[in-house]
């Protein structure tokens, strides 16, 4: 299984780049994640934040097949805690998804076409975070999710 992990917005001043690398370098033993930068939308005073929305949901569904699963983080999202994350990913990798994509949206968050077609949402936390952060805090729970499934010293639970 490959893992992707596709978001919206820039990264220029990503000042948790190293802790990425670092979570990306660890993941490698267990499996393929690539990242993808969408271009987030101009706002203007002529856009709402549901016509961006709408707009970025295009960006995202242009990148999307029918055989990939989807899983969006998503504020509205269900909470889940390591080892149910982890068991989430077991149950695709069972499933044999051959990828796996993680959606993190723009600043106003996911558009409902997008919503629609993918309901499976989880929320990182109730806190909101930046992309460069949600990306970092992704990328440990995926490590997390991967020591727990081999059974490796990492999580203490």
């Amino acid at each position: 299984m490959k893992i992707q992990i596709i978001y919206i917005g820039r990264d220029k001043k990503n000042h948790h780049s190293d802790v990425e690398q670092l979570y990306l370098k660890r993941l490698q033993k267990y499996l393929k994640v690539d990242l993808t930068s969408l271009r987030p939308q101009k706002h203007s005073a002529k856009l709402s934040s549901g016509e961006i929305k709408r707009m970025e949901a295009d960006q995202f569904m242009a990148e999307l097949h029918e055989s990939n699963a989807v899983i969006l983080l998503d504020e509205l999202g269900d909470t889940v805690d390591s080892q149910a994350f982890s068991h989430l990913i077991q149950s695709k990798m069972t499933q044999s998804v051959r990828k796996l994509i993680f959606i993190i949206g723009g600043a106003y968050g996911i558009g409902d076409s997008l919503k629609r077609r993918y309901p499976r949402m989880i929320r990182l936390s109730s806190l909101t975070f930046s992309h460069h952060l949600a990306r970092v805090v992704l990328l440990e729970q995926l490590y997390r999710a991967f020591t727990i499934l081999n059974n490796e010293p990492y999580h203490n639970s």
